[in-house]
């Protein structure tokens, strides 16, 4: 008899479970019905992948072969490409030591007075008592990247790749009662204050305005060169510093500093171009002995994701460049690389999460966070790639790009929003 009685609960749980996957297939289905009306009316395009990376079912595939420009979802090529060549600490700065110097040189680490704790580098050139020089030397390629917009130069989000940055290779300064203060506090006397501005620095030079009425702080790149580094290390660290020649018979030594981990959170969470950028100009050295991005690149494609659905049109680590193509089949295909190579729970500290940090602090607001993901902007492109938590605890991945629309970023963000929000209680 307890045999009989069990068997109504079994077809109940039975039942209930096929109604709960007709809910989520129907879910879908008005997903896609949706896009394809959506392009009737509009001119812009949109690509979306659904996927499980635990049944490796692809729910969802509206235009996911199709390349599209994907801003800063490249940073997930470029965190995924640094993540498998590094696995230990930042190399800070190489050295060589002799009885009567100390000869340093720099290894593109983006970490150097910019906002991290560790401060092995000032300590270790405060604390020599011997003369310092810097070597004179730079990376494998220009300062900025391929395709990159040239009049972009003074914002804080396109500063220039060199090898020895400091503080991000980007000046803030501000007029506070009329007295100029500058981070780094070198370029303080190359600020200028005036009545009004058109621009907040000179093309080719490290002439920098401030407007006289105004206490707004500003952050502007600067240019970047040997000289100018080492005059900005001669004033943090209070040391004299000469510039020297290369020179094939030093054997350097590393000098590690921060943790790889902690450069990655600030490259996703917070979108860091700048740090995307040097992390492949340090992967090109560990790679092919050159700082260049395009070696790093290359690399990663021939060795990292050679099984990439499309081959991406892929040239710098930040996705300023509109030369970059990829499809949403590759950006799913990246992050499932990510899921199986990371545990979940470390995994998703590297994203913003929805309603909570970074990128996505303003939207998918829930007691939980089920969105964890990468956004990428750029003027009339909003894309988000990444994980998506149900609301049963489902894990699945999803790239959701939007290209050339004329309407606000603010309604892509708001749809691309009740899309997944549909996903996460239905699914």
């Amino acid at each position: 008899m307890t045999k009989l009685k069990s068997i109504p609960s079994i077809l109940l749980m039975i039942s209930m479970a096929f109604l709960l996957f007709l809910s989520s297939c129907s879910s879908t289905r008005k997903i896609k019905i949706n896009f394809k009306v959506e392009a009737k009316n509009k001119s812009d395009f949109k690509g979306f992948v659904l996927y499980n990376p635990k049944t490796k079912d692809e729910l969802i595939n509206y235009n996911g072969h199709t390349y599209f420009t994907p801003a800063s979802n490249t940073k997930l090529l470029t965190f995924y490409t640094a993540f498998r060549t590094f696995k230990d600490s930042v190399p800070g700065l190489e050295f060589y030591e002799t009885k009567d110097s100390l000869i340093i040189k720099g290894t593109a680490n983006p970490s150097f007075n910019y906002g991290f704790n560790d401060t092995k580098i000032l300590e270790f050139l405060k604390n020599t008592k011997l003369p310092i020089y810097l070597i004179n030397a730079a990376i494998d390629e220009p300062v900025y990247g391929s395709g990159w917009a040239w009049d972009d130069y003074s914002f804080a989000f396109m500063p220039e790749k060199n090898l020895f940055p400091v503080s991000g290779n980007v000046v803030t300064y501000q007029n506070k009662n009329n007295v100029i203060q500058s981070n780094p506090a070198y370029f303080k006397s190359f600020i200028k204050l005036v009545e009004s501005n058109s621009k907040t620095r000179e093309v080719h030079s490290n002439l920098f305005y401030l407007l006289q009425k105004s206490d707004k702080i500003q952050k502007t790149p600067f240019v970047t060169s040997n000289q100018v580094v080492k005059n900005v290390l001669e004033e943090i660290s209070g040391k004299s510093i000469q510039l020297v020649p290369p020179n094939k018979n030093y054997t350097f030594i590393k000098l590690y500093v921060e943790s790889y981990s902690n450069l990655y959170k600030k490259l996703l969470i917070d979108s860091d171009n700048f740090i995307a950028e040097q992390l492949l100009l340090q992967v090109g050295k560990e790679v092919a002995n050159t700082y260049n991005v395009q070696k790093a690149i290359d690399y990663s494609l021939a060795n990292y994701l050679y099984k990439l659905p499309q081959k991406p049109r892929w040239v710098d680590g930040s996705g300023l460049s509109r030369y970059n193509l990829i499809s949403p089949k590759d950006m799913v295909f990246v992050l499932e690389q990510l899921y199986n190579e990371i545990p979940f729970p470390e995994l998703i500290t590297y994203f913003p999460q929805g309603g909570i940090s970074g990128t996505l602090q303003n939207q998918f607001k829930s007691t939980e966070p089920y969105i964890f993901a990468k956004t990428g902007t750029l003027s009339n492109n909003y894309n988000l790639s990444g994980f998506l938590k149900t609301k049963k605890g489902t894990i699945l991945i999803f790239s959701y790009m939007n290209n050339h629309f004329l309407e606000s970023t603010t309604q892509i963000k708001s749809d691309i929003e009740k899309t997944l929000q549909n996903i996460y209680l239905k699914y």
